[in-house]
């Protein structure tokens, strides 16, 4: 495991006695880890705490070592998934996805798991895209493709958080809130 991965994971790990158990968390790579999740957020009210456990430059073999500590120690009722991206010469790296979702299942049967796609079409995006369909029963497991925009910067983290913020809630949007985050 990369040295800047243990840092951060063991700096979140410390976090978890704070974390409140039945919310999100956000599990993924560099793009996630990137995305200014909280300063979005403070732009809506939602009812449940976010927690972003993602790591700039993680995979998804050090995904499988601290997915236990990270993700399923701190309980969240929904978890929103987005690895992939720094394995594409991991010939492994499906399969280690594959086993981070079945360990989550295994450990939280009564969270929701969203699997967020590659974004691009490379033959390697498209294959492991692919993969992550294949795992979607669409009760328990969930797909969420970003719609791809000519945006780039800031105005693109806001088209994709909007895409996300629906999923974010714990009721359902009343058409004044949906409008409000269409605009």
């Amino acid at each position: 495991m990369k040295e800047s991965v243990k840092v951060t994971a063991n700096a979140m790990i410390g976090l978890n006695d704070i974390t409140l158990k039945g919310e999100i968390a956000v599990f993924g790579s560099t793009y996630m880890a990137d995305f200014p999740l909280y300063e979005l957020i403070n732009r809506y009210h939602f009812e449940n705490a976010i927690y972003n456990r993602s790591i700039k430059g993680l995979t998804t073999s050090e995904a499988l070592e601290i997915v236990q500590d990270c993700i399923i120690s701190i309980r969240p009722a929904t978890i929103f998934i987005a690895l992939g991206e720094e394995d594409e010469n991991n010939v492994d790296a499906i399969k280690q996805y594959n086993q981070i979702i079945r360990l989550i299942q295994s450990a939280l049967p009564k969270s929701k798991i969203y699997l967020i796609c590659l974004q691009g079409s490379t033959p390697y995006i498209e294959k492991f895209n692919a993969n992550i369909l294949s795992l979607c029963d669409n009760k328990k497991i969930l797909n969420i493709r970003f719609i791809t925009s000519s945006s780039t910067g800031i105005d693109a983290y806001k088209a994709q958080f909007k895409q996300l913020s629906c999923f974010f809630r714990g009721k359902q949007l009343n058409m004044v809130e949906a409008f409000t985050m269409a605009n």
